[in-house]
């Protein structure tokens, strides 16, 4: 009982305690899970309970603090409601929560986000599988497009091939076409030339027919008729003769200068050609690097060039040789027809006096006697009238014996050889033929049957045929043909081409053989033979200029016998283009020629290029003459062509083209404005000058250009100081040079020239040196000087070589001071007045000069070396071939 009741009184104060109280409000509050209100209600608890822990309160209190500090945070949340409105902070479970739920939100989206691309990346590796196989079939597809577009390449390349292989039969058809145009056309000239001289001949000869037949009848006897029409005869048939001869020398003669016409139409159609040639190759400006991108284009280019003059070269050798066919035919027939006019002339019977009247009637009444005894009485027959009766032994002279001579020409001499053509020995069949007139092995006065053999020498190597020799009388020509009172007789004839000549034209006559293959290693054996030991013809205009123009024709006459009958004639702009192209031969033979090949004249060299260029001896001549005649006529016009006629007749040295190029690379660089422009030019390249001849050299150079100022003006005055010999250069060097002449007054030899070389330039081209002293002591070989050079040449050299020597630093800076000094002219103008009188400039061409004249050698030089390479791989093609 008692138990119960303190377990029931226990109860009811376990029920109305503090403790109980809270136990009761935590459990109310549900599962042991943090809350906001369950922290209130716990951080509540802990401050109802402090005040009843006694000494622990203060701990409790601290405990209580630490707690509320860790559980809460230090952001504040707080509400509005109706029933109670606070603010709290929130405690750090809550963020957690908050920030997990968050996530968790996050992590959803991305989940659905993850499936969205999930199901797109299962769309586009479906897309991808289905791109793989299309790919699969469009490399199907265009591995068959590629197979076709190489059948239709290949098919391309046959098609190009044969459209190139038509174009090149095209252009060989129009080739022919204009060849055997050209040909026909001149068939019609010729022909129209050959049926009016027919024309002329028939009606000239029908005089003769008419002669002819009227002696014909004469010999018919016809009773009754009247005889007395027919007129008299008088020695006929010489004249006759002798007028047919003429008249066939003069149509030899007229269609010889008919071929030589249309000669020189070949030759400046060729000429047209190279003038082209030229321009392209000058045009360029081809590199000499090989490693430069552009310079297997340019050699493309260049082949290209060279294959279109080598067709062009070909096509002018053949013609050439065509004409010269032609012309020896019709020379050699001209010859014949002189040879029987000279045998006519000489077996013409001589003119017997005629009969006194009294011998004529005696002689007229014996003949009445005659007719009245035996035969009618008719007039005087016209076989008798006007003929003279003739001794029987004039009876030689009858002009209708047939002239065996003229076969003579179907004749030949022959010879063998043992030895490889080193020696000759006639045929022991050969005799003396007195129809022909000479030694004879084969005419046709021997061969009697259809057949004739001949019976050669044991070892017989070689065997040679010659003409018989002609031998023409030439005075008798000329008295023949020229005789005053006949003028239907009168034609030139030509100069014998049997004469004699000089050593150095029989030497040279070889050159022909070897004319077409000029190269590097023939040039000495050309040249080796000329002899320039020649006579030297005084008369120049200036006191230094002792030789005159006919100097070369007279050197001419040397080298060769050919004449030029019918010139041709080249216009100014033909002829300083030739100038020019020379030029760049000799400067392009100063940097590359070998010593081996020798040293030899401007005028040497002027022939050597003439045959490079033409290729035929003859016409080597030919073109020479016409530029040797276009410089004597245009030397007074023309300053270039004036020093180049000066520098072959050996009046200048030939480096004075040289100077006059390099000074012309500087007038080229300076914009020239005013006349003051030249004093400033001068000072640069003549600054040893001092002030009173450079006033003196602008004084002069304004009074020659009329006060005006140009490119040409200033190169045509240096031109003519160096004509005039007042180049300031030639002089000051030529001073210095006499004082190492010691040998000679006047002259050097070749040591004492190169001492004062060292001396003066002691930098200067050692080959360019050498080879312009062996130039110019070949060309002293004129004035028969051996070994040694006048000082004045060798000043022109020494000039030039010291130009050389300062030549680049003059183009750096010679424009810019040029225009310096200009400036600072006119800035003192505007405060001064003007010195000098008004200058007018002007417009012109460029000027030749050294940097073009060089271009076009180098151009000129790829031509060359492409021919040869290509040559060389022609003849390796056909060795390799002929061992098939």
């Amino acid at each position: 009982m008692d138990y119960k009741s303190e377990s029931k009184g226990s109860t009811s104060r376990e029920a109305n305690s503090l403790a109980t109280k809270y136990e009761v409000l935590l459990l109310e509050q549900g599962a042991a899970r943090p809350s906001p209100e369950r922290m209130v209600l716990v951080f509540q608890v802990l401050d109802d309970l402090r005040s009843h822990l006694g000494i622990f309160s203060q701990v409790i209190g601290m405990v209580r603090d630490e707690m509320f500090d860790a559980v809460y945070s230090e952001q504040y949340t707080g509400s509005k409601s109706t029933k109670s409105s606070y603010i709290q902070r929130i405690p750090y479970f809550s963020l957690v929560k908050s920030v997990y739920d968050e996530r968790h939100e996050v992590a959803e989206e991305l989940r659905e986000q993850l499936d969205v691309i999930k199901k797109r990346l299962f769309d586009k590796h479906k897309q991808y599988e289905d791109a793989q196989d299309t790919i699969a079939e469009l490399k199907k597809e265009i591995s068959g497009l590629k197979e076709t577009i190489e059948e239709l390449e290949q098919d391309l390349n046959r098609s190009h091939a044969a459209h190139h292989r038509l174009e090149q039969e095209m252009l060989e058809e129009k080739e022919k076409t204009v060849m055997t145009e050209h040909s026909l056309k001149c068939d019609i000239t010729e022909c129209k030339e050959d049926l009016r001289d027919a024309q002329t001949e028939i009606s000239y000869l029908k005089t003769f027919k008419k002669g002819y037949d009227d002696l014909y009848e004469a010999f018919q006897y016809h009773p009754g008729s009247d005889q007395s029409s027919h007129g008299k005869w008088k020695e006929p048939v010489i004249a006759t003769k002798r007028a047919h001869l003429i008249s066939n020398i003069q149509s030899a003669m007229k269609i010889e200068g008919q071929i030589l016409t249309v000669q020189n139409s070949i030759i400046e159609e060729f000429d047209k050609f190279m003038e082209d040639h030229k321009t392209e190759l000058a045009n360029r400006h081809y590199t000499e690097n090989p490693n430069e991108p552009s310079y297997y284009r340019q050699e493309a280019d260049v082949e290209r060039a060279d294959q279109e003059l080598w067709t062009i070269q070909e096509r002018f050798k053949k013609s050439i040789d065509d004409m010269n066919t032609e012309l020896d035919l019709i020379r050699q027939h001209t010859v014949m027809l002189q040879e029987q006019l000279q045998h006519l002339e000489e077996n013409k019977p001589e003119v017997r006096p005629s009969k006194t009247r009294e011998e004529k009637a005696k002689a007229s009444q014996a003949k009445e006697k005659v007719i009245e005894n035996g035969r009618p009485n008719t007039r005087e027959s016209v076989l008798s009238a006007g003929l003279e009766e003739k001794d029987p032994e004039d009876s030689m002279a009858d002009p209708f014996i047939p002239q065996e001579r003229v076969f003579s020409k179907y004749g030949a001499m022959m010879y063998t050889s043992s030895n490889n053509g080193k020696n000759w020995h006639e045929f022991q069949d050969a005799k003396y033929c007195p129809s022909c007139g000479e030694k004879t092995m084969l005419c046709p006065h021997k061969v009697g049957g259809q057949e004739q053999l001949v019976k050669l020498p044991i070892n017989c190597t070689h065997i040679k045929i010659m003409r018989p020799k002609v031998r023409i009388n030439q005075t008798l020509m000329e008295s023949i043909l020229h005789k005053p009172g006949t003028p239907e007789s009168s034609i030139d004839l030509p100069p014998s081409r049997g004469s004699s000549a000089s050593a150095a034209t029989k030497k040279l006559r070889g050159m022909a053989s070897i004319m077409g293959k000029i190269g590097a290693g023939t040039r000495a054996e050309i040249l080796s033979n000329l002899s320039t030991t020649r006579t030297p013809v005084g008369g120049g205009s200036e006191a230094h200029m002792v030789h005159s123009m006919q100097r070369l024709w007279d050197d001419f006459k040397e080298r060769t016998a050919i004449e030029r009958s019918i010139p041709r004639q080249l216009s100014l702009n033909r002829t300083l283009s030739l100038i020019e192209q020379f030029y760049a031969f000799n400067i392009w033979q100063d940097e590359t020629a070998h010593d081996e090949e020798g040293f030899y004249s401007v005028l040497d060299n002027l022939y050597y290029y003439m045959s490079e260029r033409y290729m035929k001896e003859d016409v080597t001549y030919l073109a020479t003459n016409d530029l040797l005649s276009a410089v004597v006529e245009n030397s007074t016009g023309n300053k270039t062509i004036q020093v180049f006629g000066h520098i072959l007749v050996g009046n200048l040295d030939g480096a004075c083209f040289r100077y006059i190029l390099l000074m012309s690379d500087f007038i080229n660089l300076v914009d020239w404005k005013e006349v003051e422009d030249f004093r400033a030019f001068v000072e640069i390249v003549y600054p040893f000058l001092p002030e009173d001849d450079l006033e003196t050299l602008q004084m002069g150079y304004t009074s020659f250009s009329e006060n005006k100022i140009s490119k040409n003006r200033v190169c045509e005055f240096l031109m003519y100081i160096i004509l005039k010999y007042r180049e300031p250069r030639f002089q000051d060097m030529e001073n210095r040079l006499i004082q190492f002449s010691v040998k000679e007054t006047g002259q050097m030899d070749e040591q004492e020239f190169n001492e004062a070389v060292e001396n003066l330039v002691p930098v200067c081209n050692e080959r360019s040196r050498k080879r312009l002293f062996w130039e110019a002591e070949a060309h002293g070989q004129m004035d028969a000087m051996q070994n040694v050079v006048p000082v004045m040449r060798l000043a022109q050299i020494a000039s030039f070589l010291a130009l050389l020597q300062i030549a680049p630093v003059i183009k750096e800076s010679v424009a810019d001071k040029v225009a310096k000094a200009r400036a600072k002219a006119i800035a003192a103008g505007e405060k001064l007045p003007a010195k000098g009188g008004t200058t007018q400039g002007s417009t012109d061409a460029n000027i030749m000069s050294w940097s073009g004249v060089r271009n076009l050698a180098v151009s000129v030089a790829r031509r060359k070396q492409s021919r040869k390479r290509r040559e060389q791989e022609d003849a390796e093609e056909s060795e390799l071939y002929s061992t098939y």
